[in-house]
């Protein structure tokens, strides 16, 4: 159910779903929000499982639409019927929604669940700021540009946009740092004394060869004067448990498993390079090369470009190896203090 938001305070409308990528930084703006601007915030989501697990790890109950995702890009002829009239139903939930809590600004933060919002705040005069964290612009977020909204962009590249963009940065958890024993402790783990931490965050796209590659590497670095331990996220699959290989299962708490980490290897994703370089963490990002308009590898540039790391590609001739090996002789960067920059910057957009 849709809540109306009543008093003083600012309504604002979020509008996030599909994946983490989306998600975590519309929520972490959200909070900023609340806090920092005394917003009325309401949030609008897709009705995947995934969508419902990361709001309530949070404790947001957000509204959720009836769609599972876009029926663009679909093989299965029922599956695009299935979609297509779901999408069709979205616009009549969204009205509703914005009838009800009345925003006087919407921020969309990108994906399938936001093409309804966008064209319904766009009839209606409702302000629309766009967000996109990744360096190519999505399909909506191009619609966006086209129909003259403010886009944020995560990075200083945004490639596909039909008009400007301002440079915000993507809204990150504030970084926790914990000590060492809290960390294991939390992630259940016991490593040996004085081992390098390696993380690994494989995401759900092409996790499996991502996956294959980081054990290859973990193998090529076993007998090392000092060890080296590699700390991934997931569960483990048959026969990948081995000497120094820690499987963690699936955690939104990333406070730990960063804490731990002397470097990372990761997919390309925007949100999760954000959160890197915001922790200081040595990075080594491995784009998923099938994602959408190559827009990972333009994410791994722009994240090496900003100092963040190194890319690395499936089938490089340099072993992965070794691209850890140097990292972990670099150390990692101060954290850094303060309010979330990117969110200061994404309101200003707005003019808030």
């Amino acid at each position: 159910m849709c809540a109306r938001n009543g008093g003083d305070a600012k309504s604002v409308l979020i509008v996030a779903g599909g994946t983490g990528g989306h998600i975590f930084p519309a929520l972490v703006f959200g909070r900023w929000l609340e806090g920092h601007r005394g917003a009325a915030v309401s949030y609008l989501s897709g009705f995947r499982p995934l969508e419902a697990e990361i709001y309530a790890a949070a404790g947001v109950t957000p509204i959720r639409l009836s769609l599972e995702g876009s029926p663009l890009g679909v093989r299965s002829p029922l599956k695009v019927l299935r979609r297509s009239l779901a999408l069709i139903s979205s616009f009549r939930e969204v009205s509703r929604c914005l009838a009800e809590v009345r925003p006087q600004t919407a921020f969309l933060f990108g994906g399938y669940v936001s093409f309804a919002p966008l064209l319904l705040c766009h009839l209606r005069g409702i302000p629309v700021v766009f967000h996109e964290q990744n360096a190519v612009a999505g399909r909506v977020t191009r619609l966006a540009s086209r129909l003259g909204a403010v886009i944020a962009a995560g990075w200083e590249e945004c490639l596909g946009l039909h008009g400007p963009h301002v440079l915000t940065g993507i809204p990150v958890r504030t970084p926790h740092r914990l000590s060492r024993a809290e960390a294991e402790r939390r992630l259940g783990l016991s490593l040996k004394e004085g081992a390098r931490v390696v993380g690994v965050i494989s995401g759900s796209l092409g996790s499996a060869a991502l996956l294959k590659e980081a054990l290859r590497a973990a193998g090529a670095l076993e007998g090392r004067a000092v060890p080296v331990e590699f700390v991934l996220l997931g569960d483990a699959p048959v026969g990948a448990v081995r000497e120094g290989v820690h499987f963690v299962g699936r955690r939104w708490d990333v406070d730990p498993l960063y804490s731990l980490c002397d470097a990372l290897i990761c997919r390309a994703g925007a949100s999760t390079l954000a959160e890197a370089l915001r922790w200081g963490l040595p990075t080594v990002a491995v784009p998923w090369m099938q994602a959408a308009d190559g827009h990972q590898a333009r994410n791994a540039l722009s994240f090496v470009e900003a100092g963040g790391g190194v890319l690395w590609k499936e089938g490089d001739t340099l072993l992965l190896a070794d691209v850890i090996g140097d990292l972990l002789e670099r150390g990692r960067a101060s954290v850094p203090v303060g309010e979330d920059a990117a969110s200061v910057a994404i309101a200003r957009a707005a003019g808030l």
